[in-house]
């Protein structure tokens, strides 16, 4: 991934958090992007602390932005 692309990816992963907590396959859906690359970011942004994950009442983990963002 190019460090321009990856960026844009990054901001729109997290323009799709605030609006609502999603899975990985609601993303990649959501922004047409395959899900391996989606799971990279999710990756990155989880381990600096930018988002968090949880399993919903569905059993599917979901992505939301952390309070700290």
């Amino acid at each position: 991934m190019s460090k321009a692309l990856s960026e844009r990816l990054v901001q729109q992963v997290k323009m799709q958090l605030d609006e609502r907590p999603m899975s990985l396959k609601e993303l990649a859906r959501k922004i047409r992007v395959e899900e391996k690359r989606v799971y990279r970011v999710l990756s990155l942004l989880h381990r600096s602390g930018q988002i968090v994950h949880f399993r919903d009442v569905d059993s599917v983990r979901r992505y939301k932005l952390s309070e700290e963002s």
